[in-house]
C-alpha cells in the first residue's frame, strides 16, 4: 500500500463518524495480537490542557533519555500528525505499513461478523501497533472524547490524568458536570495512580471512582 492509498483508505473511514464503546477496538487489537499490552502508557483526558499535557509529558520523557510515542486528536494538515515518536510525525512510509497492517485486521474483523469500526478505533489500533513495533519506553496517549467509552482506554496505564472537567459534548458524554466527569473518570484503573487539577463536582466524582479502585490520587 502506497501513502497515498493509506491515506485515501483512513479518510473514507471518516463516513461511519462517531460511535463510542469498546467492542470494535477490543477486535481489532485482538486480531493485531493486542499491541496495546506490549507497550507503557501515560492515559491523558480532560475538557481543557488535555493536549497540552500530552505535549508536556511528551518533552519532558524525551528529555529524560526515553524512546517517546504519542498519539493525539484532531490533526490540523495531515493524519500523520496524531502519531509520534520523539516528537516526530510518523513517516509517511511506516504510516502505509502499519495501515495496510490494521487494514487486514479490519477486513478479517469484518468477516467475522464484526461491526464497522470508526476512522477514530481504526487509527487508535494504528497508533498501538506502530508503538509496539517500534519499542516505546512509553507512549502518552491522549483520549479522543470522554474516557470511558474511548476507544483507547483498552489500556491500563502507569498513570491516569484528568486535567479538568466542565460541560462539554453533552450530547454524548451526559447533560451534567457529574455525567461528564463519570465518564472522564473511566480511565482510571485498579491500582493505577491518578493526576487531576479537577474541582468540585467532578472532583468528588473522581475521588470516589479513585477509591474504588484502590488508587491513588494526587490533587493539583
Amino acid at each position: 500500500m502506497e501513502y497515498t492509498d493509506a491515506v485515501a483508505y483512513v479518510e473514507s473511514l471518516g463516513k461511519f463518524g462517531i460511535h463510542l464503546g469498546m467492542e470494535r477496538i477490543q477486535g481489532l487489537a485482538a486480531l493485531l495480537d493486542h499491541p496495546e499490552r506490549k507497550i507503557r502508557t501515560v492515559h491523558v483526558t480532560g475538557t481543557n490542557g488535555k493536549g497540552s499535557v500530552t505535549a508536556f509529558l511528551t518533552s519532558i520523557l524525551k528529555e529524560s533519555g526515553r524512546r517517546v510515542g504519542t498519539y493525539t486528536s484532531p490533526h490540523f494538515v495531515r493524519y500523520n500528525e496524531r502519531i509520534c515518536l520523539d516528537g516526530q510525525e510518523i513517516s509517511n512510509e511506516d504510516f502505509a505499513a502499519v495501515t495496510e497492517k490494521t487494514k487486514d485486521a479490519l477486513d478479517k474483523w469484518l468477516a467475522g461478523g464484526g461491526e464497522q469500526p470508526t476512522q477514530f478505533e481504526f487509527l487508535t489500533a494504528m497508533a498501538f501497533l506502530y508503538f509496539a513495533e517500534k519499542q516505546v519506553d512509553l507512549a502518552v496517549i491522549e483520549v479522543g472524547m470522554g474516557g470511558l467509552w474511548d476507544s483507547t482506554n483498552i489500556i491500563t496505564p502507569e498513570v491516569s490524568v484528568i486535567t479538568n472537567v466542565t460541560l462539554e459534548h453533552t450530547e454524548r458524554l451526559g447533560k451534567t458536570i457529574e455525567a461528564i466527569a463519570t465518564q472522564k473518570a473511566g480511565i482510571i484503573k485498579p491500582g493505577v495512580p491518578v493526576v487531576t487539577a479537577a474541582e468540585g463536582a467532578a472532583l468528588a466524582v473522581i475521588r470516589d471512582t479513585a477509591e474504588a479502585n484502590h488508587s491513588a490520587l494526587y490533587i493539583l
